[in-house]
């Protein structure tokens, strides 16, 4: 994760698409974990390959992608308060 977070700011509490991504992935891990004791049939095969995708895709694309935004939308917040103050 070290590798992945590319974050400014090291703490989630500040971090509110972090938050939500996070318990994206705990929802996901828990409807994989009942995936994984249902019966090898047709639904539950795609089901938990699909979810099998979300999961990896969470460490290798998610979790830059929303501290890349994380820290844009920061840097807007910042500019826009620097253009209020010297007007």
């Amino acid at each position: 994760m070290p590798l992945t977070d590319l974050s400014r700011s090291r703490g989630i509490q500040f971090r509110p698409l972090s938050k939500v991504a996070f318990y994206l992935f705990v929802a996901n891990f828990l409807i994989l974990m009942e995936l994984g004791a249902k019966h090898v049939e047709s639904p539950f095969i795609e089901l938990g390959q699909i979810s099998t995708l979300i999961y990896f895709s969470y460490f290798l694309i998610i979790v830059p992608i929303t501290s890349l935004l994380e820290n844009s939308l920061i840097d807007l917040a910042i500019n826009s308060e620097k253009k209020k103050v010297y007007k």
